[in-house]
């Protein structure tokens, strides 16, 4: 087909487009926008969907590419996982209302995450006669919903049933668009099985969407208030938890740091968001400094602390940033600001240090000496780090800490790791901006390992590693990832941190009850996770290597026989690290 340039200015042509079926018109429609995947779990409101890439794929067209993963987790979580790599939203779709259910906890984490994805399902046929697509099946009855996108629609920016043919490219255009603007996430489109079979007549796709997404700066006045006031300060906090989304965002932190000398917590980590290695890196928990910090700059942190522990002084100026900074999502969040600069973190910081490069008040003895204070808690924090890790280097079973610092070693430049558990990996030298990845604040469990397939279906050259909880493996639907690794040769490694616990909802109950019936009985019913299984034997199942760790010093070969598997061989490997019973 000859499509319109949506660069010309002149009126768009109406000539007509005639597919068989709205579902080929529906692919060709995301080729042209860009969509490479189509992540997939079929059921019978699939069938003109089948029919379209059956046709596609006989004329030899390559994009969008079916994927076919057998459970809903981890079909959404790759979605999540190709975009963090690419920042490019894909498609995903389900069967009905079952499968819609089935894939609503890993929406969420994409919701909390501000992760687009064109999440779609069929609907059950909406007539009981009088078309090829009408409802001939028993279960076309019981599964019918009086709304289907109801389950969802608090954890989706927008959602939409196509009802005629003629609609597609508004629909899907405004879907896209939707999914986009700022703060991104989800959205979620339905499509009866009668308009997916229905003959498409209408007029020919643009090339391109006609919408333009916008940039949000940040109010000039307030930033010279932001800059005034970190100026006046003694004793100035940068607390984030998100800014590494953008890679640009945390060289511009580290350029703020540098020139303001203001340290850096990262609470809460969803992605590296600070160099390690930096001398204002101060750890990553607030408690030990908020006392005393004048003025808090809290950029892309949706909890910048926890209340109930501790709280700023009366006087400490709260200054919050990012794109949704009052977090509008959440029902109940009450941190103060008394400065809001709303914006995208990366242009705030940046804007932020441009004034003060220039400031006439900026003095350089006052920030060598905060530089020097924060080296030496720098290096303290570092230290202990490395004590913890050194001293549990002997410990049997085997401590968390040894694992990671161990995993420390194998992490290169071109490594990504996408990490599901409280295990330290947050705390490693070698994590680069735009490789490490944590649990989106959903609490959602079982993502990582679908999100690590996605991440190494975005970048093959890299070496993706999981590093998950026994927990979170087995929520993951094991069986289902690993076949999509050897379906699609995308060889990952998975280590397994396997205490045989939920140590969350032990440290939990601890929380709440500290001298209560489980502490003095050392008994917590619901938390335990034994007797352990062969993890290790699932990924061979699928062809891939397994190994179960059970001492220290076997790690380190461990993970070079694994690596070996994955960068060579080009198989998956999982390792199965039997810790310590928390």
């Amino acid at each position: 087909m000859m499509l319109e340039d949506p660069t010309n200015t002149a009126a768009p042509s109406q000539s007509k487009a005639r597919f068989e079926s709205t579902a080929q018109a529906y692919l060709e429609l995301l080729s042209l926008r860009g969509i490479e995947y189509f992540f997939a779990n079929a059921g019978t409101d699939f069938a003109s969907i089948v029919d379209a890439f059956a046709f596609r794929q006989h004329r030899g067209d390559n994009f969008p590419r079916p994927i076919t993963v057998p459970h809903e987790t981890p079909l959404i979580s790759m979605a999540h996982g190709y975009y963090m790599l690419t920042g490019k939203p894909q498609a995903a779709m389900v069967h009905v209302g079952v499968g819609t259910a089935n894939g609503l906890g890993a929406l969420m984490a994409a919701q909390k995450a501000r992760v687009p994805i064109l999440f779609s399902a069929g609907r059950t046929p909406l007539t009981e006669s009088g078309s090829p697509a009408s409802r001939n099946a028993y279960i076309h009855w019981g599964q019918e919903a009086f709304d289907q996108a109801g389950m969802l629609r608090e954890y989706v920016k927008w959602d939409y049933e196509l009802r005629m043919p003629s609609q597609l490219e508004a629909v899907v255009d405004r879907a896209l668009v939707m999914s986009m603007a700022e703060p991104r996430g989800p959205v979620y489109l339905t499509f009866p099985r009668e308009i997916l079979a229905a003959q498409y007549e209408g007029v020919e796709f643009q090339k391109q969407h006609r919408f333009d997404l916008p940039t949000f700066y940040p109010d000039p006045q307030k930033l010279r208030e932001a800059v005034n006031l970190l100026i006046g300060a003694e004793s100035p906090l940068i607390i984030t938890s998100s800014v590494g989304r953008s890679p640009a965002a945390v060289q511009a932190l580290v350029d703020l740091a540098d020139v303001a000398g203001v340290g850096v917590v990262c609470f809460n980590p969803e992605y590296m968001n600070f160099p390690l290695d930096h001398s204002c890196h101060l750890g990553f928990s607030p408690d030990e400094l908020i006392a005393d910090a004048d003025v808090i700059l809290v950029v892309d942190c949706d909890v910048p602390w926890y209340p109930n522990k501790i709280v700023p002084r009366e006087t400490t100026k709260i200054i919050l940033a990012g794109i949704d900074p009052y977090y509008s999502g959440y029902p109940i969040r009450g941190f103060p600001s008394d400065l809001t600069l709303q914006g995208e973190p990366a242009l705030v910081l940046l804007e932020i240090t441009r004034i003060l490069r220039d400031h006439p008040d900026l003095k350089a003895g006052t920030i060598t000496s905060r530089k020097n204070n924060f080296q030496e808690i720098h290096n303290h924090m570092l230290k202990r780090f490395e004590k913890k890790a050194s001293t549990a280097a002997q410990d049997s079973p085997i401590d968390t800490a040894w694992v990671s610092h161990s995993v420390n070693r194998i992490l290169g430049e071109n490594t990504v790791v996408v990490n599901e558990y409280d295990n330290a990996m947050k705390q490693q030298i070698n994590l680069l901006p735009g490789n490490y990845f944590c649990t989106p604040p959903a609490g959602f469990l079982g993502w990582a390992v679908g999100a690590a397939l996605g991440a190494k279906l975005a970048d093959r050259e890299k070496t993706v590693i999981a590093t998950v909880g026994d927990g979170s493996y087995m929520f993951s639907v094991p069986s289902a990832c690993h076949f999509v690794s050897a379906a699609y040769q995308l060889p990952i490694l998975i280590i397994v941190y396997n205490n045989q616990s939920w140590h969350a909802v032990k440290r939990a109950t601890l929380g709440v009850h500290p001298d209560g019936w489980a502490a003095r009985t050392n008994r917590f019913p619901l938390s335990d996770l034994e007797p352990t299984a062969r993890y290790e034997k699932i990924c061979e199942a699928f062809g891939g290597y397994g190994e179960r760790v059970e001492h220290p010093g076997q790690i380190q070969p461990a993970l070079n026989r694994a690596l070996n598997a994955v960068q060579n061989e080009k198989r998956q490997a999982l390792l199965n690290i039997i810790c310590k019973h928390p």
